[in-house]
């Protein structure tokens, strides 16, 4: 195996191949065609990005290659392919801070300037009219991992669904994220291709008809059932990134016996999982395990509205406790859909304590049920499960204006409710704001929100929700089934505070591959999704921006995180302290701060 340290290197190495613009001694940057032009002259109609696109191991074009740029001045973003000699070219683009990223079915997607796994690269800064040329990109292919799944005699399981999994930051916390997914063929043998380099964890889960106990009807292969089932779970949970495991389904024979999802080397527990670390573009074989068969049971019951009429559309999904859904044994949960008269049943569920959550979709607005549920040595059958409403949240939205006109069209402002410990079940509900100001939000599963807005207009930030006079806007809002919170007031601020500055070596040479953290110095801010904490990536002349922190004082330093997200973990920021710069921002402030690293 490839060491971690191995790891960086050789993703640096391909980072630099793809960042032609970092200035630094004897480097060549694109170079930007830009003439003079009269005090009378009409600038260019639009500025444009163009370069090439070219296999990291032979040097080949890559051919069809897709190239995107985003930027605050192109919310939509912008794409383009590369041609067949792996050219590419994006143009009528207005000035703007712009990220561009390429990528390519079974190669690593690729961000200008990115010198690791998961890391931003470094955004390019357009001006009006301006041609950037010369941009190249260096494409790496994908890793991969493969081996055999086979049960407690040595015998190839088929079917089995593998699960590729690493550790990353989602809304601010460090959780298994499922990355590729394979099944076994008749052999038993999978591959999961298209990988980054990293460190990984495999899982596997096999079908009920594995065990040779699963109904097939008269031409029906190994792989019906598994067939149907997977296509029901895939078209549930595939938007999410959830895989659900459906070992079982109504009237289905079950004699307690199956197999566990089990990690590599052959363990149901993921404390004792060994991770299995790739280099770039590496393959790593032989990644053989077996399945445990343990004892597993059934557990199926009845879901009802709260007037006790069944319900009869939704989802039951049955997660280990105190996992969010989703985030469960390599990201194995079991989940059953409601049946017309309210019945679910899921088999082959390990013993252990679960939560049990259902969501009913009879109605114009989802119902709701959470419910503790312990599996020991048998079936856990009769289960009653009573849905309740979700909470409303309702109020308006004000605007203290000072340096802009108050926006007209309100419409493309939605209030949000995400969870706050990420135990959402399903989509999260939103709520646009209409003519009046005004907005309803239904539909919110109980339990801790934070109040949050999306597509505020551009130059306006989300200042404040006020509750009864309180502001909750960095506090959760602990909320009850048919709870009715009205009367927020949600106030938005075009006095946006800015810090921007440059980051130089000792001979004023732009350095672009730091990242410039801000941070409070209150921990007690210090938490996934605060606002309190940005980052930013300079662009190729060094030189950063990060706007629309809330007033307070903050802690201002240079970084070099392993991954996008590391930031909000206390530990990490509590090592930052040391030698970072102190700032305090009022509301509107804007500040310069310029970092000078010596021995770069």
């Amino acid at each position: 195996m490839i060491q971690r340290s191995s790891i960086v290197a050789l993703f640096v190495l391909l980072a630099a191949t793809a960042s032609p613009q970092t200035a630094r001694p004897g480097s060549q940057q694109p170079p930007r065609d830009t003439p003079a032009q009269s005090k009378d002259a009409t600038p260019p109609p639009g500025a444009a990005i163009s370069g090439r696109v070219l296999t990291a191991d032979t040097g080949r074009p890559v051919k069809r290659a897709r190239v995107l740029v985003t930027a605050a001045e192109l919310p939509q973003g912008r794409a383009a392919l590369t041609d067949d000699m792996g050219v590419f070219e994006i143009a009528e683009l207005p000035a703007g801070r712009y990220t561009v990223s390429v990528s390519k079915t079974g190669f690593i997607t690729l961000s200008y300037g990115q010198r690791r796994p998961l890391q931003p690269g470094t955004p390019l800064q357009l001006a009006d009219g301006q041609q950037l040329k010369g941009v190249a990109f260096r494409l790496p292919r994908g890793g991969a991992i493969s081996g055999r799944i086979f049960d407690e005699d040595g015998e190839p399981i088929p079917g089995a669904m593998v699960r590729v999994m690493r550790y990353q930051y989602q809304q601010g916390a460090r959780s298994l994220a499922p990355v590729g997914v394979g099944q076994t063929d008749d052999r038993g043998q999978y591959r999961v291709w298209g990988l980054n380099p990293g460190e990984y964890y495999v899982s596997a889960v096999a079908r009920a008809a594995s065990l040779g106990r699963g109904p097939a009807g008269p031409g029906a292969g190994p792989g019906a059932q598994f067939g149907r089932q997977a296509g029901i779970a895939g078209a549930a949970t595939a938007a999410a990134g959830n895989i659900t495991a459906f070992l079982g389904e109504p009237g289905a024979e079950n004699d307690q016996v199956g197999y566990a999802p089990t990690y590599y080397p052959g363990t149901t527990s993921v404390a004792d999982a060994r991770s299995v670390t790739l280099g770039v573009s590496q393959d790593a074989l032989d990644i053989d395990f077996g399945l445990q068969l343990i004892r597993t049971a059934n557990v199926g019951g009845r879901v009802v509205n709260a007037d006790g009429t069944p319900s009869s559309s939704g989802n039951v999904t049955i997660a280990p406790d105190g996992v969010p859904i989703g985030a469960g044994p390599m990201g194995t949960n079991y989940a059953a859909r409601i049946q017309r008269d309210g019945a679910f049943t899921t088999a082959g569920v390990p013993p252990g304590r679960y939560t049990l959550r259902a969501r009913g979709d009879d109605g114009e607005s989802p119902m709701f049920a959470m419910q503790p549920l312990t599996v020991a040595d048998g079936d856990v059958v009769g289960l009653h499960v009573v849905l309740a409403p979700g909470a409303t949240i309702s109020g308006t939205v004000t605007f203290e204006a000072g340096r802009q006109a108050i926006p007209s069209d309100l419409n493309q402002i939605h209030v949000t409710a995400p969870a706050a410990d990420q135990s959402s079940f399903g989509r999260n509900p939103d709520a646009r704001v209409d003519k009046d100001a005004k907005f309803v939000l239904e539909g919110v599963p109980a339990g801790p929100h934070l109040i949050r807005s999306n597509g505020a207009p551009r130059g306006w930030v989300l200042k404040s929700a006020l509750v009864d006079g309180r502001d909750v806007v960095d506090l959760p809002l602990e909320l009850r089934a048919g709870q009715k919170v009205t009367g927020i007031s949600l106030v938005f601020s075009d006095k946006l505070s800015e810090i921007d500055g440059t980051i130089t070596d000792d001979q004023r040479v732009p350095i672009t591959d730091l990242t410039v953290l801000a941070f409070p110095t209150d921990p007690a801010l210090w938490r996934p999704q605060s606002r309190h904490i940005m980052t930013s990536r300079p662009d190729q002349t060094g030189r950063f921006q990060i706007r629309g922190l809330p007033p307070g004082e903050y802690y201002l330093a240079t970084v070099d995180p392993t991954e996008s997200g590391q930031w909000f973990e206390p530990a990490f920021l509590d090592q930052q302290r040391t030698g970072a710069v102190r700032i305090t921002l009022a509301d509107g402030d804007v500040k310069t701060q310029d970092f000078r690293i010596a021995g770069r």
